[in-house]
């Protein structure tokens, strides 16, 4: 076999006590999912009380493991890969594209074994389908926007202002907001270079705030939101309030300059936070999301209202997460929180949304 005695993916012989993380990150879909799946792996927070190993999937097909992304093992095939894994505790995904999303948690939960913080791929799998996560959280009783699921050869029926946007695609990648119908064509030419099936939805006027929710303690914990600020000229956010990206397309970090700049907290009135709070938790629960959920929200200009516009089932636990940000500005301690939730996946502690008796 290819591997020496001193590899760096050989797990330390420390003792049992302390929780032995495995970081799951990279992409084998493409060079853009695999950089930005290292943009947030390279800040992951590391509580005390932990080791960590790294299985990093190249869009190439090999893999590589290691004691950290700077201690990486030589190429390894999937099949090598397996049978190198280091015994862990837990599995922490940090993974973007849809496989990494669904397939890759399945793999090492379902058929490993191991269990994986965040919610299970067949939920995950719902909530990237735009469309889908729509329908759920409506039935649910969250409101949303007026939407048309088109294909290629479907007319558009709506009437601008709307969103269109990739149905099965995050980032803000192929997104673009039409004001008038001589737009329409290449607003659907840009959304069909990243996806098969493109959402057109109602274009909401208003605030956009972002809420989390994680289980914390035997309860469903509502943090401080985020709130970015749209205004007239940059009315929505794009990839470029997301990601910085280099010359080729690239992401590379998390942008220096926003036009539409985060808040955090953001500026809520109690009102509207139990209204938010609520959309959340149903979505949470409708959803069938385990551990944690993040959810983005435009409030009606006019009514004041949340409608739901999607669903982001991610946590990297890096220092540059949503989530994280929104529980350092509660003043809580960030890694407090994150070490009892590793700690209850992997004791194999059931921390799911069957023992939430919860009011909505």
């Amino acid at each position: 076999m290819i591997l020496e005695t001193s590899n760096p993916i050989q797990a330390s012989s420390s003792s049992r006590d302390t929780l032995q993380v495995l970081h799951l990150a990279g992409s084998s879909v493409s060079d853009f999912y695999y950089n930005l799946s290292l943009v947030y792996a390279k800040e992951v927070i590391q509580p005390a009380g932990t080791s960590s190993y790294y299985a990093i999937v190249h869009p190439e097909g090999f893999w590589q493991l290691g004691s950290s992304l700077d201690n990486l093992s030589e190429k390894l095939s999937f099949q090598e890969m397996l049978s190198c894994l280091p015994k862990v505790d837990l599995v922490v995904p940090h993974m973007f594209c849809p496989p990494g999303m669904t397939s890759y948690r399945a793999l090492f939960e379902d058929i490993l074994g191991i269990p994986v913080v965040g919610s299970l791929s067949n939920c995950t799998a719902l909530a990237t389908n735009k469309s889908q996560t729509r329908s759920v959280v409506s039935a649910a009783g969250v409101r949303v926007a007026k939407a048309q699921l088109i294909s290629q050869k479907d007319e558009v029926t709506m009437k601008p202002p709307f969103v269109v946007k990739p149905n099965s695609e995050d980032n803000s990648l192929g997104v673009t907001l039409v004001w008038e119908e001589n737009q329409i064509k290449e607003a659907l030419q840009q959304g069909f270079k990243y996806d098969d099936q493109l959402l057109v939805e109602e274009y909401i006027p208003g605030r956009e705030i972002r809420v989390a929710v994680i289980e914390h303690q035997g309860e469903l914990y509502i943090p401080s939101t985020i709130e970015y600020l749209v205004s007239e000229e940059n009315p929505i956010r794009t990839v470029k309030e997301k990601l910085k990206l280099n010359s080729d397309g690239m992401p590379v970090s998390q942008p220096e300059e926003q036009k539409v700049i985060p808040i955090c907290p953001g500026n809520v009135s109690s009102e509207l936070f139990e209204k938010l709070a609520d959309a959340a938790k149903k979505s949470h629960k409708a959803l069938g999301c385990r551990h944690y959920s993040l959810y983005d929200f435009r409030i009606h200009a006019e009514n004041g209202e949340p409608y739901l516009l999607e669903a982001g089932l991610f946590w990297t636990f890096s220092r540059i997460s949503m989530i994280s940000s929104m529980i350092r500005a509660d003043g809580e301690d960030l890694e407090e929180i994150i070490m009892d939730l590793w700690q209850n996946v992997g004791n194999k502690i059931p921390v799911t949304t069957a023992r939430y008796s919860i009011s909505t």
